[in-house]
């Protein structure tokens, strides 16, 4: 290799290590969103990544560059994901121009950690809680607190579309909310929850095969399955 191309290879190496150093010390974001394969046009200067991430609005485009996760089996599905991750810079596709990309850190991952309860000491340690969200604490809890219910992780079930989300060990899956409506008999009746994907929001974006309609005797605006 000759001194030219050396020095040439050297600089993108270290502006990859920069980008890549940038990445990592960027406030994380979150989003509910789908992934598709990226079509980019092949110019010079163009930023574009492997994937485009859209969110459930469908108010936010950001193309995909670097991932800490595999997303081949995540994307193309028109299935909602909770996606965490941060902005980084570096070039077009020829290495002309700078843009912005976005890392994808996680998907589908739990907030915080695993609270434990010692019962001989009485002492409640959860590994992450925050204070509006905005900042992170390690808190360990003594009595007197109070614990409204709990239940065994083993006793949970993910709940799918549609289906009932009333007992607090049904809990719905991701991308769905448990909404909570009266029946035809109104507030004189029973209360039902099922999980379902609210479109009342302003581009809301229900997935593919499904449309938005309104429920007057049930949850209202949700997305549905077209007949």
């Amino acid at each position: 290799m000759n001194p030219l191309s050396l020095r040439r290879a050297l600089s993108a190496l270290l502006l990859t290590l920069l980008h890549s150093a940038a990445a990592l010390a960027a406030e994380p974001v979150s989003f509910t969103g789908k992934l598709e394969p990226a079509v980019c046009p092949a110019a010079c200067g163009t930023c574009c990544g492997m994937y485009l991430l859209q969110d459930s609005s469908r108010q936010i485009n950001l193309h995909v560059g670097n991932s800490f996760v595999d997303l081949s089996a995540h994307s193309g599905k028109s299935t909602l994901h909770r996606i965490t991750g941060s902005f980084y810079e570096t070039t077009g596709q020829c290495g002309l121009n700078q843009c912005t990309l976005f890392l994808v850190e996680e998907i589908d991952q739990a907030e915080g950690g695993v609270a434990v309860y010692d019962e001989t000491a009485q002492t409640l340690e959860v590994p992450v809680a925050t204070i509006d969200r905005k900042e992170l604490f390690a808190v360990k809890l003594k009595p007197p607190f109070a614990i409204e219910q709990m239940t065994p992780h083993a006793a949970i079930q993910q709940m799918s579309q549609g289906q009932s989300c009333a007992s607090p060990t049904q809990q719905c899956g991701t991308g769905l909310s448990c909404e909570s409506y009266y029946g035809i008999a109104g507030a004189a009746g029973p209360q039902f929850k099922t999980c379902e994907i609210p479109c009342s929001a302003p581009g809301a974006l229900c997935p593919l095969g499904q449309a938005c309609v309104t429920v007057a005797d049930g949850p209202g605006q949700v997305c549905q399955s077209r007949p």
